[in-house]
């Protein structure tokens, strides 16, 4: 039942962001969240709607961390003698799949001054490049923090 009502939910958030409620629209959001829920709902054991609200509350704090870095980085351009403190950070990896490590990765990457440089063969390891942070534990926190986010919605 919880599910069918998600399911109506996204029906009705996909309509509204196309300005009409039609049963086309309706149709087509449902086939979304359907294709949504699939993706989120792939081997995991945690309920639906706690995995919708964790995949929400990601994208809620990736923007709060994205206005965050791009703060810094806009500080260091206008700075006179900007203090760089380029790093190339190791993080031992909590998630393992291949889809939850390819999206930390673009989320990292999609955050200014960090680059998703690779991942260990073994797939425990992700190497990023990070400016602007002087302590290379704290650059290495901010991925962990996101990881964290991440295995929220996809474990």
């Amino acid at each position: 039942m919880g599910d069918a009502l998600l399911l109506l939910l996204m029906a009705l958030v996909w309509a509204l962001f196309l300005g009409e409620l039609s049963i086309f629209n309706l149709i087509v959001g449902t086939v979304i969240g359907l294709l949504l829920l699939g993706v989120v709902q792939r081997g995991q054991r945690s309920s639906t709607s706690s995995r919708v609200f964790a995949a929400l509350f990601f994208a809620f704090r990736f923007v709060v961390e994205l206005v965050q870095a791009n703060i810094v980085i806009a500080l260091l351009a206008v700075r006179r003698r900007p203090k760089f403190h380029p790093h190339i950070i190791a993080v031992p990896l909590r998630v393992e799949s291949d889809a939850a490590i390819s999206l930390l990765a673009s989320t990292i990457t999609l955050l200014p001054g960090t680059v998703a440089l690779g991942v260990s063969e073994d797939k425990s390891i992700l190497y990023a490049h990070a400016i602007g942070e002087a302590d290379i534990e704290k650059a290495r926190d901010s991925v962990t923090r996101i990881e964290t986010l991440i295995l929220g919605f996809m474990s």
